[in-house]
């Protein structure tokens, strides 16, 4: 369990992590409904795009206004904001990943039933047992 300052107990970091992950997939879904002329992929990628902007912002306010400056300070214990950054980013990993699965499969059965159409229309074009080839069929 982590503890702030004032000797209250936060939320684990487990915990954190699933609310993070909670709501890119709310985000992702939200993208969908609301760009339904587009792919989901493409909402995918806007939870990326959406993703990157708010880290890169984060980390420049916890790296450089924050503080402790990481060049000065460096193994210093992470602060509250460092650690919610963190869990918001592994949230956002997670995410990636199932994403990154989902689309892969899809397009991985789409090259397999490509391949497989392919094949059956091999099958009917056998004479005499033997498979025409382009050059036989012209």
């Amino acid at each position: 369990m982590s503890f702030c300052s004032c000797g209250r107990m936060l939320f684990p970091l487990p915990l954190r992590v699933a609310c993070s992950l909670l709501a890119w997939f709310s985000l992702y879904t939200w993208f969908c409904h609301r760009y339904k002329h587009r792919s989901y992929e493409w909402s995918c990628r806007l939870v990326t795009l959406t993703h990157g902007i708010l880290a890169t912002c984060l980390s420049a306010y916890v790296g450089f206004i924050d503080g402790p400056w990481p060049m000065s300070h460096p193994g210093s214990p992470n602060t509250t904001l460092q650690v919610h950054v963190l869990c918001l980013s592994l949230g956002y990993f997670l995410f990636d990943l199932c994403c990154i699965c989902r689309f892969a499969r899809r397009r991985s059965m789409k090259k397999y039933h490509a391949w497989r159409s392919r094949r059956s229309e091999e099958l009917y074009l056998k004479t005499n047992g033997h498979l025409k080839t382009h050059r036989d069929a012209e």
